[in-house]
């Protein structure tokens, strides 16, 4: 009978093991079946401690170290059985007995000492620029059709060689794949040509070209006032074009409409700044005189137009001056609608840049440097500014940075403008106003106990920034602003961008609630610390603001304001909201209001576009609530003219023509006042910029005013003049 029993013990041991009703700590950790012990059967098997609740810490020895496990902390204790879930998990349910440990591991040492040498795979493929022409060149990035076409063509080529190597035969029957192969013509860089329209359209274009003298005047405009602290063209580029527009003997194709396109652009924009050069005190009688004799707007639209029918060929061609013919439409519509269609312009110059592949640093040989320097200073262009328009209006770039290697531009005499040292500098500033913004996101998925780190790192950037800045040159370049300085605007706009940062970053917390909630009583001096970044962000902010005002102060006082200038436009509007907001948190402050009664007239010079008007009679209309609400009785702002001076013979000259050019126009009863002329929304009689409609302050308030982006309709703005 004893044997019977101790054979079906046995037996049940080793085959129908039951689950025990109380289960040790390792198998209730291990979430795994328990037949009860101790130890249990599972744990035997497995060589690792077995432990049931209440029971002391046996003083046995760890399968995997010779320290007893009672002597072992709770955290290393736990460590191992981590570890030994990891093993079983790769390897599976082997025993972790100290023996089958070191055999295992003995193995592994081996093998990694008897193996071959890994071979590497091969799949890295690298990027493709080839140039057509000097203008034109093919991009191909890594992993697409056509680097793998090319590389299937090489290993084609190698497998020939070795053919022709092995098997003697007769030159004639040699095969061939060869670049320059006579036998299969391969059109490599293929472009749409059986789209593009006819070069007779170029010469239908030229009509609207105006008289030499009036397009060479309208050239030097844009150098002076445009092309300050970006590089667009160089001026002797543009110039050798305009000539072949005058020449009767220039025989046009389809490769000519970038730079027709160009030529017209520039024409365009060099009317929105023509104005700068009358110096003439205006009068009460002179605003009706000059809305009767139409703006030369006018002509700039005439001249907008005209680039804009070679649009769908501009983008056929394909090639640098492609990217330049998208650089200038931008510009010319930033004061008309910056984060609409010039965000638009500025992306199809994207899309060009990268199409020829001017976002990568070219490796090859088949080109000069001086075009590569242009390739380079044109592409750090469009992506500079896209990004500067893209981060002030809330929209995505074209192009992530990770994605470009291109070259920075690099110091070259030749080039005459712009100044070498402030096309440098603009681009870092736009760079660093692109790390606040990064930065400024991460607020939105930041939990609150982070967020005094977050606010050091924006106080670690104002450093940067503040240090680099200081580190400039202060004579001639950057950072001079002698009024008599030769390069007093382009440094009194890099001086404005350098501002509009600091009112970029510390905007944002200037509405903050700094009262402390009942749940925030546990964070004590991080609440305090972040309260304190904030007030310094908050401060540096105000500060700029007050700071851009005087800088466009001075820059009026001395060469005056542009109206088609988006960066004196810009900071002036950014430089009020601030103030605005500030004057609505912090109530009554002489110091404040005096800053909005001058920001408000100052902006009020730069009157231009549709866009530009609406958003000032938005700001017209906060200032009217806030005033209202903080009970500040309202002044007007005077605006007064600067001292009388000798008129430039040039504008006179070009105004005539226009005039000239809108009495025609008013024989034939079609008449064209533009959109973004200074003068467009007034009625003759009319003392002042406001708007009937401002009586209703609700429609005011809606969001998409934020951006500038209003519609209007160029066919219907002749019955504003009426």
């Amino acid at each position: 009978m004893n044997l019977d029993r101790e054979a079906n013990s046995a037996k049940r041991k080793r085959g129908e093991r039951r689950r025990a009703s109380l289960a040790c700590e390792t198998c209730r950790k291990q979430k795994e079946k328990c037949e009860g012990g101790p130890p249990c059967w599972r744990c035997q098997r497995l060589g690792r401690s077995c432990q049931f609740q209440g029971q002391p810490t046996p003083r046995t020895i760890s399968p995997c170290s010779s320290v007893p496990v009672a002597s072992v902390p709770k955290d290393e204790n736990r460590r191992i059985e981590s570890l030994e879930y990891i093993a079983r998990h790769f390897l599976g349910d082997v025993p972790l007995d100290e023996d089958n440990v070191c055999r295992i591991a003995d193995r592994l040492r081996g093998s990694t000492n008897t193996t071959l040498p890994e071979i590497a795979l091969d799949i890295n493929e690298s990027f493709d620029v080839q140039f057509v022409s000097n203008n034109v060149a093919h991009y191909a990035g890594e992993f697409s059709h056509w680097t793998f076409s090319q590389k299937l063509r090489r290993r084609m080529s190698c497998e020939i060689d070795q053919f022709d190597s092995r098997v003697c035969i007769s030159p004639r029957k040699t095969l061939s794949v060869s670049d320059d192969s006579q036998q299969v013509k391969v059109r490599e860089y293929w472009r749409p040509t059986q789209l593009q329209s006819s070069p007779d359209i170029i010469q239908e274009t030229m009509t609207h070209l105006p008289p030499r003298p009036i397009a060479d005047f309208l050239i030097t405009m844009f150098f002076k006032y445009v092309e300050i602290n970006s590089f667009y063209m160089e001026r002797k580029w543009i110039e050798e074009k305009v000539a072949l527009c005058y020449s009767s003997t220039t025989t046009y194709t389809a490769i000519d409409f970038p730079w027709v396109c160009s030529v017209f652009a520039t024409l365009a924009i060099g009317t929105q700044v023509a104005h700068m050069e009358d110096e003439k005190p205006k009068h009460d009688l002179d605003v009706a005189e000059e809305l009767n004799l139409c703006s030369e707007d006018s002509v700039g639209l005439t001249f907008y137009h005209a680039a804009c029918k070679l649009i769908p060929d501009v983008l056929l061609v394909a090639s640098q001056e492609s990217v330049q013919v998208f650089l200038l439409l931008a510009t010319y519509s930033l004061p008309v609608s910056t984060g609409g269609l010039a965000y638009t312009y500025y992306g199809l110059a994207m899309k060009m840049a990268i199409q020829n592949g001017m976002h990568r640093k070219y490796q090859g040989g088949n080109c000069d440097p001086r075009t590569i320097e242009v390739r380079n200073r044109l592409f750090w262009t469009a992506y500079t500014v896209e990004k500067y328009i893209s981060v002030l209006h809330g929209r995505p770039m074209s192009i992530a940075r990770s994605e470009i290697n291109a070259d920075m531009p690099k110091y070259c005499s030749t080039f005459e403008s712009p100044r070498f040292a402030n096309l440098i500098a603009f681009h870092k500033l736009i760079s660093y106003l692109g790390e606040i913004s990064e930065t400024l996101a991460q607020f939105k998925r930041c939990p609150k106990r982070l967020l005094s780190d977050y606010l050091e790192r924006l106080l670690q950037l104002r450093a940067g920034i503040k240090q680099w800045w200081d580190s400039l040159p202060a004579t001639e370049e950057c950072r001079d602003l002698c009024s008599q300085g030769p390069n007093f605007r382009q440094n009194a706009h890099l001086r404005l961008c350098y501002l509009l940062i600091y009112v970029y970053m510390g905007r944002a917390f200037i509405f903050v609630d700094d009262r402390k909630e009942s749940g925030e009583a546990s964070f004590g001096a991080d609440h305090d610390s972040g309260r304190a970044c904030r007030s310094i962000l908050v401060d540096d902010c105000v500060s700029s603001a007050l700071d851009i005002l005087n800088t466009l102060q001075s820059l009026s006082d001395h060469v005056g304001l542009c109206r088609a200038s988006y960066n004196e436009f810009g900071a002036c509007r950014a430089a009020i909201l601030v103030i605005l907001a500030e004057s609505l948190n912090s109530g009554k402050s002489q110091r404040l209001q005096d800053g909005l009664h001058r920001g408000m007239g100052l902006i009020r010079q730069m009157v231009g576009g549709s866009s530009s008007k609406s958003e000032i009679s938005y700001l017209e209309s906060i200032e009217a609530a806030i005033s209202q609400l903080l009970a500040v009785p309202e002044e007007d702002s005077v605006f007064h003219p600067r001292s009388d001076q000798s008129s430039i013979s040039a504008y006179s000259k070009f105004k005539d023509w226009t005039q000239s050019l809108k009495k025609d126009k008013s024989t034939s009863g079609n008449v064209e006042l533009s959109s973004f002329s200074p003068l467009s929304h007034l009625i003759p009689g009319t003392e002042s910029f406001a708007n009937p409609e401002l009586n209703d302050m609700t429609g005011f308030f809606d969001p998409d005013w934020s951006h500038g982006d209003f519609g209007f309709d160029t066919y219907n703005l002749p019955s504003l003049s009426k």
